[in-house]
């Protein structure tokens, strides 16, 4: 018997095969090939954002257990990887920046996400790939109110 999607039903579920038939492949080959565990990437690509976020703004976009990701920033900061600067509107916060050996992690990290990416995508067309990413934004921003 082979299992099969059935319509609108348990849309938790089919979004939650997808997102593990993504993630367990991506973050297995940065592991392997970069050493990083899956909230060191995370933190790394958020970082690539060049706005210098805490750990705490890491936390609420990513969704992962702010002990998890803390322990990845110490160890990615005992690594060269990233910076600390205090936040001057927060004495109890600091801002995180990668370093150069940070950006140029990044930019060997990030070709494994693009790669990802294209699986995801490649079954639909340049229209419903537009519509996709709009929905996946609409989505995401809603998602912030659910926990």
């Amino acid at each position: 018997m082979t299992l099969k999607h059935r319509g609108r039903d348990w849309i938790g579920l089919r979004l939650s095969v997808i997102s593990n038939r993504y993630t367990y492949p991506l973050y297995a080959a940065i592991e392997r090939d970069h050493g990083l565990l899956r909230d060191e990437a995370a933190v790394i690509v958020c970082l690539s954002f060049g706005d210098g976020p805490t750990a705490q703004d890491i936390v609420g976009y990513t969704a992962r257990p702010k002990n998890t990701i803390s322990r990845a920033v110490r160890k990615l900061e005992a690594r060269g990887v990233i910076r600390r600067h205090d936040d001057s509107s927060d004495a109890r916060a600091s801002r995180l920046y990668l370093t150069d050996r940070g950006l140029a992690l990044f930019q060997r990290i990030k070709a494994y996400y693009v790669e990802r990416d294209k699986k995801v995508i490649g079954a639909l067309t340049a229209s419903e790939q537009r519509e996709f990413d709009r929905l996946l934004v609409k989505i995401a921003d809603a998602s912030k109110t659910w926990v």
